[in-house]
């Protein structure tokens, strides 16, 4: 086993990961965890789990103690009224993230109930203690990694399955599309303490028809995503800061025909907001 995650260090230096590095590593092991089995024998949970803190670690070790790593364990529950425990509710985005939760006592949760990170490293506390009510705001996660200059390592998942920064980037444009929405629930925290809570999404105008598109090879042709085989697992590197310009200039430019195929709409940016915002004092 030791000499996969040998290779998967190199495979990390190769693909540009550097010690002290900001690496938001959205992923899905499904086809990983299937090929560990076939080839090393993983049948057991204690097997299992000592395969997936050998992948956690590796990522520790790319990035060193001045480094720091998110795993996104977003969930929406709270959107549906149902209670929020920092504890106990498991992301929907991977089971990764939802593991190093129950078994990784070296991460630690972010506050925000619908998009909370696994964090670990040099700004883990700092990311800990941000008590963003917005979701992708500029005192979010989101805008820490984009001032910061942080990668995001797509763990065999397509760009558009893994590109949630994409909202924080429509956040910051203001793009008209979408409006702010308050939602309202129950709040359990770290120590079992339980408040009602407000918090803020800038959601999308459900009266226009869309679908997320993000094609790999846009970002590729446009030189920010690079790509690594390790065995028969991908892996894909892009910058934040390049990503937002890249993303920016398509919504003001392109009419986001790189990040939405719009069926009902074009972006209008002299036109204001479609829909008018639905947050209270």
């Amino acid at each position: 086993m030791s000499y996969m995650f040998e290779d998967l260090l190199e495979k990390l230096r190769k693909i540009g990961i550097l010690k002290g590095d900001i690496l938001y590593i959205p992923s899905d092991i499904t086809q990983l965890l299937l090929y560990a089995r076939k080839i090393i024998g993983i049948s057991t949970i204690e097997k299992r789990n000592e395969f997936l803190n050998k992948l956690v670690d590796s990522f520790k070790s790319a990035v060193g103690n001045d480094g720091t790593l998110l795993f996104p364990i977003f969930t929406w529950d709270f959107n549906k009224g149902i209670a929020f425990n920092a504890r106990k509710t498991l992301g929907k985005v991977g089971s990764l993230p939802n593991w190093i939760l129950q078994n990784r006592t070296d991460f630690i949760r972010t506050q925000h109930p619908m998009y909370s990170f696994m964090v670990w490293g040099k700004d883990a506390k700092i990311l800990s203690e941000m008590n963003n009510v917005d979701c992708w705001g500029q005192y979010s996660p989101f805008g820490y990694m984009h001032r910061n200059n942080a990668k995001i390592l797509f763990l065999d998942v397509p760009v558009q399955r893994g590109f949630t920064f994409l909202h924080y980037v429509e956040e910051s444009l203001q793009v008209p599309y979408r409006y702010y929405k308050n939602f309202r629930g129950n709040y359990i925290d770290f120590d079992g303490n339980k408040t009602n809570r407000n918090y803020v999404m800038y959601v999308r105008d459900l009266l226009i028809n869309s679908s997320e598109y993000m094609p790999d090879s846009f970002f590729e042709e446009k030189n920010v995503l690079h790509k690594i085989l390790w065995n028969e697992t991908q892996l894909k590197i892009m910058n934040c800061v390049d990503a937002f310009m890249i993303v920016k200039n398509d919504l003001l430019t392109n009419n986001g025909r790189n990040m939405y195929h719009f069926e009902n709409y074009t972006i209008d940016w002299n036109g204001g907001h479609t829909h008018a915002d639905e947050i209270s004092n």
